[in-house]
């Protein structure tokens, strides 16, 4: 039970309050023992932090009923029944200051990873490096890299973001580079192929049972040198080759003094501008090498027994190389030997 706040007797002859759990230091006079003079009525006294401190009487307090204001009640215990001063903590039974922990210091917000951010920007510079086929090797040796720091990243302290993020730019660029390889070896070979100048027969090709059909593939021409077409000069000589692809990179080319059939008269450009067409192409060198004709013979095309052909670029070498060459080749049906430069027949 406990006993409920008020003026009490200390023992030392004046009333001290009682607060309901310990003595404070309100002290006030003991009431007269005159009963014709009523008992003051002392207010409550306002708590204060001095309150806090226990009071310790310098003797025990006798037993008696507890004085107050009001009437006091005949069922509140005796004085001896509250606890004695002697038995409240004493102030030195409370923790020093230097006895109070200190409040746990805030957990520090997670840092990132600075392995997983170097990992996150050399994945980047990868996949950038990886797309660009002159130097794709690289660009895959530092996406290799990338992933290896990514994933060591996510074992150290720190944020994982950056480590989870370089490893999902690593896997994402891989696949990216590795189409982009493939889409431009597939062009590579396209253009590749189509790098060959197309060689054009004249209208009037050697008849299939000519004699001069008889001829020896280019390779095993004694004294001929394979020359791109690019590159053939007005003078070359050329045996006859029978069996031409439809595109046409490389031709032999042998000394003139030595049996040949066809001779370059002409190499000369197309004019500037976007590619014709094929049509458009071979009419137009066709025009030109028959006005050429003329001048190198020393007849007209129609006059003369011999015939022409021509060399033309394909669309690839136009638009990718800007080459707009064409080469004029004279034809004889009978093995010549020299210029056929003024031949006039």
């Amino acid at each position: 039970m406990t006993t409920p706040a008020g003026w009490y007797d200390d023992g030392s002859g004046q009333l001290r309050w009682w607060d309901g759990t310990q003595w404070t230091t309100h002290v006030t006079a003991a009431p007269s023992a005159t009963p014709a003079e009523p008992v003051p009525e002392v207010p409550a006294p306002e708590a204060t932090a001095v309150d806090a401190e226990p009071f310790t009487p310098p003797y025990a307090i006798p037993s008696q009923t507890p004085l107050s204001p009001a009437v006091p009640s005949p069922g509140y215990p005796a004085a001896s029944g509250y606890p004695a001063a002697s038995g409240y903590p004493t102030g030195s039974g409370y923790p020093a200051a230097s006895g109070y922990a200190p409040a746990p210091a805030a957990a520090p917000a997670g840092k990132v990873s600075v392995l997983g951010l170097v990992g996150l920007c050399a994945a980047v510079v990868g996949v950038v490096l990886a797309c660009i086929p002159p130097i794709a090797v690289a660009g895959w040796i530092v996406l290799g890299l990338a992933f290896v720091v990514s994933l060591v990243s996510l074992f150290l302290r720190g944020a994982k973001w950056p480590g989870i993020t370089g490893l999902g730019v690593t896997l994402l660029g891989g696949v990216l580079a590795a189409a982009i390889a493939l889409i431009s070896v597939g062009i590579g070979s396209a253009l590749t192929a189509d790098d060959s100048p197309v060689v054009a027969p004249s209208a009037n090709p050697p008849a299939a049972d000519d004699p001069a059909d008889e001829t020896e593939g280019p390779s095993v021409i004694e004294g001929a040198e394979m020359v791109v077409v690019a590159e053939l000069e007005v003078g070359d000589c050329l045996p006859l080759v029978e069996d031409w692809e439809e595109e046409v990179f490389e031709v032999p080319v042998v000394p003139c003094d030595q049996p040949h059939t066809d001779e370059v008269y002409l190499v000369t450009e197309l004019p500037e501008g976007d590619f014709p067409g094929d049509s458009e192409v071979q009419a137009e060198t066709d025009r030109i090498c028959h006005a050429a004709f003329e001048e190198f013979i020393g007849i007209s095309y129609t006059e003369s027994t011999l015939d022409y052909y021509w060399y033309y670029p394909t669309q690839a070498l136009w638009t990718r190389w800007d080459d707009r060459s064409i080469q004029c080749i004279v034809i004889s049906y009978e093995d010549v030997t020299g210029t056929l430069e003024g031949a006039a027949y």
